[in-house]
């Protein structure tokens, strides 16, 4: 009996290359975020804050963390194939901005420049993904997606579709 090696082509490619430059950059700038989250977090907040609400804001943090986390992997995904420029940097710089964002909730130092950065992030990675033709691997979803974009593309009058 004779076993065969099966291999994806995308796949066997990719292996002799080096990482590309946007992945690298992604991963470069989560690892200096971390260092400036433990620095915030070292610190203890102005005010005194209830225990109850510390807790409460700790735990959204680690829930924000994770998101961040979920985002980071989903973008060095992403960025293992060619996308658009301005895609490419949110794709860069979403993931470390939510970092910061669940860090600065972590320490309890002004809590609305962490919202910002966490949202910003969030909704920048949103935008880039939902508007991006290649976010979605091929599988039911992206066939999905695109028999209803035919569906809603105008017709000719041959009844093809004008693409």
């Amino acid at each position: 009996m004779r076993v065969q090696a099966m291999t994806i082509p995308a796949a066997a490619g990719r292996a002799t290359r080096g990482a590309p430059p946007a992945r690298l950059m992604l991963a470069a700038l989560t690892v200096l975020a971390l260092p400036l989250a433990w620095v915030a977090a070292g610190r203890s907040p102005a005010a005194a804050i209830d225990p109850d609400l510390v807790r409460v804001i700790r735990f959204m943090a680690l829930i924000k963390g994770g998101f961040a986390l979920a985002a980071l992997a989903g973008c060095l995904w992403r960025l293992g194939r060619p996308a658009a420029a301005w895609r490419s940097l949110v794709y860069v710089a979403g993931p470390p901005l939510m970092a910061v964002g669940a860090a600065g909730l972590w320490s309890l130092h002004d809590a609305g420049s962490a919202a910002l950065a966490l949202h910003l992030g969030l909704f920048a990675l949103l935008a880039a993904a939902l508007t991006d033709p290649d976010a979605l691997p091929d599988g039911p979803l992206r066939h999905a997606v695109r028999s209803s974009r035919r569906r809603t593309e105008p017709r000719s009058a041959s009844g093809r579709s004008a693409r």
